[in-house]
Order: structure tokens, then sequence, then C-alpha cells
């Protein structure tokens, strides 16, 4: 396979799954159910339109203590929930390894305009030739043409592309776009599928 571009999704890959972990955190530190809470925040991220750019961090926060009874100050519940996207260096290490042997690399992520902040906070953008980011694109990946718009926009064949996600029902939908996939279950695993693309891959 000759991969000349790869995808990376952001949180849960690229960096730890900081909503899912802070959502977590937020129930224990409110004595909430967990698995309720996690549904309840990421309906509403994406069903807010938070996802798509269609509304700001204070409306989604609002929605979101209207419905779960939690009272904090907005700011501080971001804060909250950006301090846990913590990059994995061993990831920025493998991207590292790609562009140096003239691979393209790319963000594609469900964000919001919290991935500047965390950019602004850890300076990683510098790594991708694009970032793909649903909050700018008012599309997301539960949509299956955004796969075809990033192919479109990087001028990249979809069997000359690697998707990596860590989301199954994403990586089902890059596949029936013909897109080169990989589930991200944690990084152990990672680096023994992506040998499958790159054996020599360095981490």
């Amino acid at each position: 396979m000759d991969i000349k571009l790869v995808l990376l999704d952001f949180g849960g890959v690229i960096a730890e799954e900081g909503f899912k972990k802070g959502i977590t955190d937020l129930a224990l530190k409110n004595d909430l159910d967990v698995d309720s809470l996690k549904k309840t925040g990421f309906d509403l991220v994406y069903d807010s339109g938070f996802t798509r750019g269609k509304t700001d961090s204070d409306k989604f926060w609002n929605l979101f203590k209207e419905k779960t009874g939690i009272n904090e100050e907005n700011d501080k519940l971001t804060e909250f929930i950006l301090d846990r996207f913590i990059l994995r260096p061993e990831m920025i290490n493998f991207i590292k390894w790609l562009r140096k042997n003239n691979l393209r690399t790319a963000i594609l992520s469900d964000q919001t305009n919290w991935l500047e902040k965390l950019d602004r906070k850890n300076d990683f953008f510098k790594y991708f030739d694009r970032v793909f980011n649903s909050y700018h694109l008012k599309i997301t990946k539960k949509e299956p043409e955004i796969f075809d718009y990033v192919l479109k926009e990087m001028n990249e064949l979809p069997e000359n592309t690697l998707f990596v996600d860590d989301h199954n029902p994403h990586i089902k939908r890059a596949l029936n776009k013909k897109i080169n996939s990989i589930l991200f279950k944690d990084l152990n695993d990672f680096k023994k599928q992506i040998k499958t693309y790159f054996k020599d891959a360095e981490f």
C-alpha cells in the first residue's frame, strides 16, 4: 500500500480523550452517574451545534448545566475539560517520523474552538499540513461526505490515505469511502496495527 496522507483524530488518538475524561471526573465530583453524564455531554456537544460551530462554549455549558444541575462557572468548566487533553508524546514522535519520511499529515477532528485553545497551549498544529476541525467545516465525521471534502482538499486518493480514529462508527464511514483505516484502541495496539502500513515506524 502506497500511503501518502495520514489523517489523525485529535482526542483519543493524538491526545488523551479529554472530553470523556473531563465529563467522567465531573460526574464523580458531583456524585452523578458517570455513564448518564457522559451520554448527556456527548449528545449535547453535537445536538447543540457546538461541534459544527453553530453555537459557542457559553451556550453549550448553559444547556449542560440546565440538564445536569451542575453549577460552576463556564470558563472553569472549559478549563476542567481542556486540562485533560494531554498530548501523547509517542504519537507526536510518530507524526514527526511520518513527516521526516515525506508523508503528509492532517488532523480530522470533531472538535470545537477549544482545539485552537489547546494548540496555543501545546503548539502542535505545526506538525500537520492541515487541520480539519468540524467547528470550522460546519460538518462532522457523522456525515460521510466530510471524507470526500478532506480528500479533495488534500488532493489525495482514498487508497493512498490512512485514517486513524478511536470511534468505530467514524472508522466504518471512512472504510465505506475506501480509505485505509485503523481503530485506535490503545497505544500498544496501534503500534502493532501500524506495522501493516509502516513496518519501520518510530515512536
